[in-house]
């Protein structure tokens, strides 16, 4: 699959950002940031980038210099001994005579935040992880991929869930049918047999076989080129299905479509939960839906914006969230459905396809 990559409009579209907030710089030691301007997978402690309203530089060890050579038009990088590129990275600041040069206090730890406050680097909250609320057509593309790799993966391995099996056996089968198409990883992948499908997340048994007529809930995504998927299904397995449980299945359908119909530019976290929330309070199972209608997917799992109750953070096109309502009864058997959306023009786009 041919994307092209972005990032250096990304980076672009940031040094104006920068600009704009009459800052001289930006520190970033987050290779979830790392990769969102470069488009290069690096590991914690791999690199320091510093960002100016004009240029950029990777400040790294020798050792990771050859992972940035496709970066080389718009980044330049600098390798230093090992152990100092913090250091590297705040002497270039110095001898650059940079003012005004901001990190993310809550993407540092307690000793490199104290390092650098006392730098003279100031607090910048925020400024990456909103730009990466609407993506860029690269990370729609991405996306997109990790859905198909999903939704491919589960139509392969549903037929081949019968009574007998574990979940630990289907938690492999799937992780071994998403890796297979093209996943990077596959960072959750969860399994569950009856009662343990009110467990919202359950960590898989080895030991734990599907009986005949209970309920089985999965939720599972894979990430693609560094961007996740994340869907879940509910079903009865068996030819007894409980009219309670077909009520519940079709009360829960019914929230999600009602909290899909709700996203559209300009609506807020608290709008799409409450169109999904209300039927399932009104039909009387509000305390058994206890988590948010869903939240953003990108370069990590569980991102902003959250579809949380209350909030009035506003949805803008080309946000990606899930939408996700579910009823669990403890003890019983648990429904959540979900998939994922790109927030249009008109409304949403289901990722979650072929």
């Amino acid at each position: 699959m041919n994307i092209q990559n972005l990032a250096p409009q990304r980076l672009k579209d940031f040094r104006q950002l920068l600009k704009k907030a009459d800052l001289g710089g930006y520190l970033t030691v987050s290779p979830i940031e790392q990769r969102y301007l470069s488009g290069v997978e690096l590991g914690e402690g791999e690199a320091v980038f510093l960002v100016l309203p004009t240029r950029a530089f990777c400040i790294t060890k020798k050792l990771i210099v050859s992972k940035m050579d496709a970066t080389s038009k718009f980044i330049k990088t600098e390798d230093v001994p090992f152990g100092s590129m913090l250091q590297g990275a705040l002497a270039k600041i110095k001898k650059l005579g940079l003012k005004r040069v901001a990190f993310d206090p809550a993407l540092v730890g307690f000793e490199t935040g104290s390092v650098l406050a006392k730098a003279g680097l100031v607090r910048a909250d925020g400024l990456i992880s909103e730009m990466r609320r609407q993506k860029y057509a690269d990370e729609v593309a991405k996306l997109r991929k990790a859905c198909k790799i999903a939704w491919e993966a589960f139509e392969e391995v549903k037929p081949q869930i019968k009574t007998g099996i574990t979940e630990e056996d289907v938690r492999i089968l799937m992780a071994v049918a998403m890796t297979r198409r093209g996943a990077d990883n596959v960072p959750f992948n969860i399994v569950c047999f009856g009662a343990n499908t009110a467990d919202a997340h359950h960590t898989p048994s080895k030991t734990r076989k599907l009986k005949n007529n209970e309920a089985i809930l999965m939720d599972f995504g894979c990430f693609y080129e560094g961007y996740t998927s994340d869907m879940t299904r509910s079903w009865w397995h068996g030819n007894k299905e409980p009219a309670t449980y077909t009520k519940i299945w079709n009360l829960v359908h019914q929230a999600y479509v009602a909290g899909v119909k709700a996203l559209k530019p300009g609506a807020t976290s608290g709008d799409v939960d409450a169109a999904a929330r209300q039927l399932i309070e009104t039909a009387g199972y509000g305390k058994e839906f206890f988590h948010t209608t869903g939240h953003g997917i990108g370069l990590v799992v569980h991102d902003a914006p959250i579809l949380r109750a209350g909030t009035a953070d506003e949805l803008a096109e080309n946000c990606v969230v899930t939408v996700e309502p579910g009823i669990y009864f403890a003890g019983k058997w648990g429904i959540r459905l979900e998939d994922s959306f790109l927030v249009t023009r008109k409304g949403a786009k289901k990722l979650t396809q072929k």
